[in-house]
């Protein structure tokens, strides 16, 4: 018998395969992403800022507000500028979207799926890390930033690439040996 932990991963993989194949309509699609956005970028970071702001009274760093505040603002955009484009690739490309509940028909590696496998978690932790720098300061944005990474990175290694693998099989494996999981590489 396999861990419970094992069991609720197995489980969860085989729950998002059900929608897979299946064609959904544009507005389906379009509620779905609407749904995602209002999770992943208003009640998220909500809470992950919250969680900032309550270590700030324990961390002190501070780089000043006149370079928190526009620092916040090209992160969120950088941030907002990668989700976008992941998203219309996943849309164009794949004919779906990120949300499990509508995912993409065929495997997306263009893009920016040609520099990471996740493109979506990039760009929110670096929405995340502006925003918290933003309203509270770096130490809320840095608390935002490792709670996002935690959260997504455990949420993609665990689930999102096993039922990858089973939908995509071998193409799917490939592009993973050859693509860095967030990070792009930098060529030096």
């Amino acid at each position: 018998m396999g861990l419970p932990g094992k069991n609720m991963i197995r489980a969860t993989v085989a729950f998002i395969l059900r929608f897979a194949g299946r064609n959904r309509s544009r507005g389906y699609k379009t509620l779905s992403l609407i749904a995602g956005a209002a999770l992943f970028l208003g009640l998220l970071p909500a809470l992950f800022i919250f969680a900032g702001s309550f270590a700030e009274g324990y961390i002190d760093i501070s780089l000043g507000r006149m370079a928190e505040i526009p620092a916040g603002i090209a992160f969120i955009i950088l941030g907002l500028y990668i989700l976008l484009w992941a998203t219309v690739s996943q849309w164009v490309a794949g004919k779906g979207t990120p949300a499990p509940n509508a995912p993409t028909q065929s495997l997306v590696i263009a893009g920016p799926y040609r520099y990471c496998r996740n493109p979506i978690e990039l760009g929110a932790i670096l929405y995340y890390f502006g925003l918290g720098m933003i309203i509270s300061g770096i130490t809320t944005g840095l608390i935002s930033f490792l709670l996002g990474l935690a959260i997504g990175s455990a949420y993609h290694k665990c689930i999102e690439e096993k039922e990858l693998e089973q939908r995509f099989g071998e193409a799917y494996k490939a592009y993973k040996r050859r693509t860095p999981f967030l990070f792009p590489r930098i060529p030096i």
